[in-house]
């Protein structure tokens, strides 16, 4: 079997190192010897108390209603389509909310996302919906007819786009 070696290109190097500028190293912790001679380490709770338990965003709200009964049944066609394969994480998400951006310009209600059937993409796609960025873009999300890719893609219902200068 081959594999490729993992190579880290110069630009998620740069973004790795961007992101991790601010980061001190945490403490070492206490090495205990158990009674066997071995060595492993105890757990000592931290004293700090600037780190805070952050609550991860709710997952993207699903479709409903007759157009879920629609796109159960393979009746309705995406009016457009990404495919996120061979994608990392970032690349993904740049990439997704380029997309939606561009759909809802366009007037696009709704859109296919291809993830795969596992991994990393398919299981942040509903986060990355509901989150800061697209939360307020995206009205529903389920997963596609077995025609569009079945459990490798997914559904995302855009809301409408709204004219120049209304709120």
């Amino acid at each position: 079997m081959n594999r490729r070696p993992n190579v880290i290109s110069p630009e998620d190097e740069a973004f790795f190192r961007h992101a991790m500028r601010d980061a001190t190293p945490l403490a070492k912790r206490p090495v205990a010897v158990t009674a066997a001679g071995e060595h492993r380490r105890s757990f000592v709770p931290s004293t700090r108390r600037e780190i805070a338990f952050v609550e991860p965003a709710a997952e993207a709200a699903p479709i409903r209603g007759h157009v879920e009964a629609r796109l159960r049944r393979g009746r309705l066609e995406p009016e457009a389509r990404i495919d996120l394969h061979g994608h990392n994480y970032d690349s993904a998400y740049r990439l997704l909310v380029a997309f939606l951006a561009r759909s809802i310009s366009e007037g696009k209600r709704l859109v296919l996302v291809i993830t795969g059937k596992g991994g990393v993409l398919r299981n942040s796609l509903p986060l990355w919906l509901n989150g800061a960025e697209l939360g307020s873009r995206v009205i529903g999300m389920r997963e596609a007819h077995a025609k569009h890719g079945g459990g490798g893609a997914f559904y995302v219902a855009l809301q409408k786009r709204r004219p120049a200068g209304t709120r």
